[in-house]
C-alpha cells in the first residue's frame, strides 16, 4: 500500500515538475506576461486543464517556478560556504556561487533574472508572491550573517554597516552577471577580458573593499 502511494506521488511530482519545466522555458523566452496557460500546456505536452490540477494560476506557476529556482541557489550558496573557515571566505564564496549559478544553471538563472525585474506590481499578499520573496530573503539573510560573522572574527572592516554593505554586495554582483551575461563579446572587445577576467577581478576588488585594516605593529 505505501509503495502504491509513494509512486503515486514520485508520478505526480515528475509531472509537476515536468510542467514547471516547461514553463519556466517561455516565461524566459516570452516574460511572464506575454506567455499563456495554453502554451505552457502545449509546451508540456499535456492538455492545459492537467495544470489546474497542480497549479491554480499562472502566477502561482510562475512563482512555484521561481522559489525552485532560489532554492537551487541557496542549496549552491549553503554548500559553499560550509567549508568557509571566516565570514569574509564566505562571502567571497557566495559571489563566486552565484556566478556559477548563473552559468551551471543559465535558465533558473535568467527566470531570476526575470521575477527581479519583473515591472507588474504583483500582491505581495498574495501566498505564492510571499514564499518567493521570503527565499530572495533567506539568501540575503545568509549575506547578512556571513558579513557579521566577518566583522566578529576580524576578517572584514568592522566599521562597516552590515546591511548596507549587504545590499551594495547584493546589487553589484546580480548587476554585473547581468551585464556581463548581455554584453561579454562588447566588454571583450574593449578591454580584451573575458567573462572569468571580469568576475575574477570584481572578486578581488570586492576584497579589498571588505577587508579588516592592517593594525601596525609600531
Amino acid at each position: 500500500m505505501n509503495d502504491k502511494k509513494n509512486n503515486n506521488k514520485k508520478k505526480k511530482e515528475k509531472k509537476k515538475n515536468l510542467i514547471m519545466d516547461a514553463a519556466e522555458k517561455l516565461f524566459i523566452q516570452k516574460g511572464y506576461q506575454d506567455t499563456t496557460m495554453t502554451e505552457i500546456a502545449k509546451k508540456a505536452k499535456l492538455a492545459k486543464g492537467t495544470l489546474y490540477l497542480y497549479f491554480s494560476s499562472k502566477k502561482d506557476l510562475y512563482f512555484t517556478s521561481v522559489e525552485r529556482a532560489l532554492q537551487t541557489l541557496k542549496d549552491m550558496i549553503i554548500e559553499g560556504i560550509s567549508i568557509c573557515k571566516s565570514g569574509f571566505e564566505k562571502v567571497v564564496s557566495m559571489g563566486k556561487t552565484y556566478v556559477n549559478f548563473s552559468v551551471d544553471y543559465e535558465n533558473y538563472y535568467k527566470l531570476i533574472l526575470d521575477y527581479e525585474t519583473q515591472e507588474t506590481k504583483f500582491d505581495e499578499s498574495d501566498p505564492h508572491v510571499k514564499k518567493a520573496y521570503e527565499k530572495s530573503e533567506e539568501i540575503f539573510n545568509l549575506l547578512v550573517s556571513s558579513i557579521e560573522e566577518g566583522k566578529n572574527d576580524g576578517t572584514i572592516d568592522s566599521n562597516l554597516d552590515t546591511k548596507k554593505i549587504a545590499i551594495v554586495l547584493w546589487a553589484e554582483i546580480t548587476g554585473l552577471v547581468q551585464q556581463v551575461s548581455l554584453r561579454k563579446d562588447l566588454y571583450k572587445k574593449w578591454t580584451g577580458l573575458d567573462a572569468n577576467q571580469i568576475f575574477e577581478y570584481y572578486i578581488e576588488v570586492t576584497q579589498r573593499m571588505l577587508s579588516a585594516p592592517k593594525t601596525s605593529n609600531t
